[in-house]
């Protein structure tokens, strides 16, 4: 079996292997380049897409400049348990906090107790033990009132004066032509109100300190739970929220079919030169690495585990209807439920008069004749088209198999990956289900 593929995101850019090094490079010259901060960066694309590799390579770039630090923050290890906007803030403070700078240290953590304050006071809202972001003790906490007094707590009562004093300490972190670039990788993980809390605090406390905040997240996701939350806001969308958080928006690009295959394809192990196999894969899973490395694990186990029971090593045809099963049950639920119950009509859909080769028309006498319980699923064109590369498209290609096949095939793959649930509303008719 080959050695399973981690979702560990790459953190060196010379390890590139998505051909993302020419996009990190010139938004890496946009950032340099920028006078006036804080700016706020977007990098944008769906789960899986590679964007903690994108971010952790521009991370990796960084290190190389002298005047920038750099600070990684996730979101998402924080939901649920504090207030993530709190955990954010600390964060920074305790990044500057690390410094030889006695002074400093101490102006950060007057800042930090103040953060505390300032949302015991009401401008977040929220309950003194998430308000440290688990950063400030609970010693500390305890201490809170007395430390700051009356003096202090009129001085920060003000959230302006909150903002300069920020910006002022930043700046001699990172000195007058420096700045700090906090990466906030899996934003999209959190609950959507978290996520937006995290947004609204850079601009509620950041004020002008020299940051560069790159935001990591699904833009859609994000723009729909803001249209959600802010309704009347947001004029016009979420989508224009979110616009006027990032300044400068970058849409990850598709990472090359033929670039992923080079990638993850030693993992492919005896497919791995298989033109059929690859096509499989292009149809269930598009360019996603994430997905495509999960299904690569979950095909081998489930290969290794049929070979064990049934004494052989599986053939390619075996290789080829197994990684094709394994699709249709993450990407068409509904049609292998009714596998699951009629093993047989996998056949007899692929040979439907029904389902005539690409690029033929489809007449309709032809579906009319065809068996009525597999009707359903003739409206869904990313189930037909899976199951049109068959003997013909590709010359590796087998046919489907026989129906006692099948159902040796699925007990395999409900020790490999389960059987799914059925979704409300779930019709094989609607499309591909994310899996």
């Amino acid at each position: 079996m080959p050695t399973p593929l981690t979702d560990n995101p790459v953190s060196r850019i010379d390890d590139d292997a998505f051909g993302f090094r020419p996009y990190i490079e010139e938004l890496h010259a946009a950032v340099a380049a920028a006078i006036s901060l804080p700016m706020t960066v977007g990098v944008f694309g769906p789960w899986g897409s590679g964007k903690s590799s994108f971010l952790k390579m521009w991370e990796d770039l960084l290190s190389f400049a002298p005047t920038t630090r750099t600070l990684w923050f996730n979101p998402w290890k924080y939901d649920q348990k504090v207030e993530v906007w709190a955990a954010l803030i600390q964060s920074l403070l305790a990044e500057i906090r690390t410094t030889e700078d006695e002074t400093l240290r101490i102006k950060a953590g007057r800042l930090a107790r103040a953060a505390t304050w300032l949302g015991v006071r009401g401008v977040a809202g929220s309950l003194v033990g998430g308000l440290t972001g688990g950063l400030v003790s609970a010693a500390a906490m305890d201490q809170l009132w007395t430390e700051l007094g009356e003096r202090e707590s009129d001085y920060y009562r003000q959230l302006n004066r909150f903002e300069v004093d920020f910006a002022e300490t930043v700046e001699q972190f990172v000195g007058e032509q420096g700045r700090l670039v906090v990466f906030v990788d899996d934003l999209d993980r959190c609950t959507p109100a978290a996520a937006l809390n995290v947004m609204e605090a850079l601009k509620l406390f950041i004020g002008d300190a020299r940051c560069v905040f790159v935001l990591a997240m699904d833009f859609d996701l994000l723009a729909a739970a803001a249209g959600t939350r802010f309704g009347e806001l947001a004029p016009g969308s979420g989508a224009a929220y979110l616009e006027k958080i990032v300044q400068l928006p970058f849409f990850l690009p598709d990472v090359g079919f033929e670039t992923l295959r080079y990638a993850v394809g030693p993992s492919a192990g005896p497919l791995a030169d298989s033109e059929a196999f690859w096509e499989l894969v292009r149809l269930g899973f598009g360019t996603n690495p994430r997905r495509v490395k999960r299904y690569l694990n979950v095909l081998n186990l489930a290969t290794t585990i049929a070979a064990r029971e049934g004494g052989n090593e599986l053939s390619t045809d075996q290789r080829l209807q197994l990684a094709e099963l394994l699709i249709i049950r993450s990407e068409h639920r509904a049609f292998f439920r009714h596998l699951l119950v009629d093993p047989g009509a996998w056949q007899r859909l692929e040979q439907s008069p029904a389902l005539p080769p690409p690029g033929s028309a489809d007449p309709v006498e032809l579906v009319r004749n065809t068996d009525a319980t597999l009707t359903p699923f003739l409206d869904n064109q990313s189930l037909t088209g899976l199951l049109r590369t068959r003997p013909g498209a590709y010359n590796d290609h087998p046919s489907a198999p026989a129906g006692r096949d099948v159902e040796r095939m699925i007990r395999t793959v409900r020790l490999a990956a389960g059987l799914p649930d059925h979704r409300p509303g779930e019709t094989e008719s609607a499309g591909r289900s994310s899996g």
